[in-house]
């Protein structure tokens, strides 16, 4: 059983009051709704019970994930999800009591808003128990000031309530870009570490080159790149990767250009981030970091966005203890701890609470995508998932495949959710194509991990279509990288096919040399559809038949023929004679064996 957690100053609150407090945690916005009246009602009974503010943080989903209590001394935003990405909104809201009688903002709340990038923020005035007012702040578009204005006061007689709900909706339009338009703002130096410089192609090292897919990785995240700095050196420094001499290097750089970021392309420990913000001022995530923001920009599906949430937290955990201003605590006034518990000790609590919770929830989801893989092996529709380096092409592909118009963007990971479409083969044959998220070097254990229900459409299909971006000077590399995550995976043991994609980029002085070891192999392009036609017949060829006619007499006495035959094959006709069911039957080949003892005698 999961551990209901309430936050802050609980000295004294009798168990009965804690269990009210726990149970605001099922209150539930509706779409459109900012602050649900059952909950502002309850919220100004508990806040009169025990004379301190109560907090609630609610995500964009109207879900309570958050409960604080305490006397206006601190504040502290959980680690909880919506805290996603570094430059974003936090996707957050809060809404707390005044004890005080009065819902008026202070400035301190204003600055809680600003500094926690919360999406929202209110405050109820109670007073003897009953709402005297509600008052609401939101963040500043882009060119309008530094202070938020304050909208109120509103009641929920009249309606007035309804006119706060059209403003944050207003204003959320206004402001949902506020983050996400970082170039302004999120000014980058990229840095590498180089232990072996590794094969040089294109004139540049392997350091070079990663380096090279950083920049790309950060201009996805909406990032700036103002410099990049390769150390080569034979092992990285314990306490500033690099070493100090040379971070305070990069310092002086970061300061005559003007960086604000420094993003590295290894996994850092949550010491050597510490040391590094110690040293330079500034923010600094890793590569890491940095594809797990992406990812949470791109999730658009519940399942994606829980698996994206659960290799965040997973990933923070260990590192807690080192990272400095990625987890600071910023203003005062509204969501307290109490003196007696550690800021550390309650991060951990959080991020281990919704850990669970998270698993939980992604268990039923696996449960639920299991029942329709099982249902589309009954629909005897082979399964073939496109697999590839990011942005090889794969959706592009899809669409010229199927007609179809999933997503596609030339960016690193344009596609996370799973797509499924009907492939029609060129001898009417048909099948199921997956399009699966992309792969990249030193891909996060943890993403991996926390993506397994989803990779597992790759584990379970028929047939693997391994998409390589042939104009790429790294292609050979690249099918290396794929070729191990798949075997770590344990999907390649079935049948693969290669397809060569972007052919009409490649020119004649520079064309893929890659032998299949034994793979089949196309090249196409998915936009021209050169190509295209010959893969659907090479797809269709390799497709094994997986159901052979049988005729069967089926005994009366031996009622469990009919059954398996039902659930192992389809039954094309039937007739009722003397000696038992005569049934013609379209049964998967592996399943015949069981039942040719009673092959209807001609």
């Amino acid at each position: 059983m999961v551990e209901i957690i309430i936050d802050g100053n609980m000295d004294s609150v009798k168990e009965s009051v804690r269990a009210e407090l726990e149970a605001l945690y099922d209150i539930k916005a509706e779409d459109g709704e900012f602050l649900p009246e059952e909950l502002a009602k309850r919220l100004a009974f508990l806040t009169e019970k025990i004379n301190r503010e109560i907090a609630v943080y609610m995500n964009r989903r109207g879900q309570v994930v958050d409960i604080s209590v305490g006397d206006s001394s601190t504040v502290s935003l959980p680690q909880i999800e919506g805290r996603r990405g570094f430059f974003r909104l936090s996707g957050i809201r809060c809404i707390h009591t005044h004890p005080n009688g009065t819902g008026l903002l202070s400035a301190v709340d204003l600055n809680s808003l600003i500094n926690l990038k919360l999406d929202a923020i209110a405050a109820i005035g109670v007073d003897n128990g009953q709402i005297t007012d509600i008052y609401a702040a939101l963040p500043l578009p882009e060119g309008e000031g530094t202070v938020p204005e304050i909208y109120g006061p509103f009641y929920y007689c009249h309606g007035e309530i309804d006119e706060l709900t059209r403003l944050v909706s207003e204003r959320d339009k206004q402001t949902k870009n506020l983050f996400e338009n970082a170039q302004d703002r999120e000014k980058a130096i990229l840095v590498g570490l180089e232990t072996n410089k590794g094969r040089n192609i294109g004139g540049k090292s392997e350091g070079q080159r990663l380096l090279d897919e950083l920049e790309e990785l950060a201009v996805t995240a909406g990032v700036t790149v103002l410099d990049k700095v390769l150390q080569r050196k034979n092992r990285e420094d314990p306490a500033f990767f690099l070493g100090k001499g040379k971070i305070m290097e990069i310092n002086l750089l970061r300061q005559a250009i003007g960086a604000d970021l420094l993003i590295f392309d290894d996994e850092l420990s949550g010491a050597q981030i510490r040391n590094i913000e110690e040293a330079t001022g500034v923010k600094v995530i890793d590569r890491t970091t940095l594809i797990l923001d992406i990812f949470a920009q791109r999730a658009r599906s519940l399942e994606g966005k829980l698996q994206v949430e659960l290799a965040q937290l997973k990933y923070r955990l260990p590192r807690l203890t080192g990272m400095g201003n990625q987890l600071s605590r910023l203003g005062g006034g509204i969501g307290t701890r109490g003196p007696g518990e550690k800021k550390l000790e309650t991060d951990r609590r959080h991020i281990r609470k919704r850990i669970s919770t998270l698993e939980n929830e992604l268990s039923e989801l696996l449960k639920r995508r299991s029942l329709m893989r099982e249902s589309r092996k009954k629909n005897d529709l082979p399964v073939i998932a496109l697999v590839g380096y990011t942005n090889a092409g794969k959706s592009t592909l899809m669409n010229a495949l199927c007609g179809s118009d999933v997503f596609a963007e030339d960016k690193l990971f344009a596609t996370l959710d799973p797509t499924i479409r009907k492939l029609q083969l060129s001898d009417n044959k048909k099948a199921l194509l997956v399009d699966t998220v992309g792969f990249i070097r030193k891909l996060p254990h943890d993403l991996v991990e926390a993506f397994k229900s989803t990779l597992e459409e790759t584990i379970s299909a028929d047939i693997l279509l391994h998409v390589v971006d042939s104009s790429s000077e790294e292609a050979d590399i690249q099918i290396s990288v794929v070729n191990e995550i798949l075997n770590n995976l344990g999907a390649l043991n079935k049948p693969v096919i290669m397809v060569l994609n972007k052919t009409d980029l490649i020119t004649e002085e520079f064309r893929i040399s890659y032998r299949s070891n034994g793979y089949k192999s196309y090249e196409v392009s998915a936009i021209t559809g050169n190509g295209i036609q010959e893969l659907l017949s090479g797809i269709a060829d390799m497709i094994v038949p997986q159901e052979i006619m049988l005729e069967i007499l089926a005994p009366y006495d031996e009622g469990w023929v009919m059954t398996y035959i039902y659930d192992s094959g389809k039954v094309i006709e039937s007739e009722y004679l003397n000696e038992g069911i005569r049934v013609k039957t379209l049964i998967r080949a592996e399943k015949a064996d069981r039942i040719r003892k009673y092959i209807a005698v001609k």
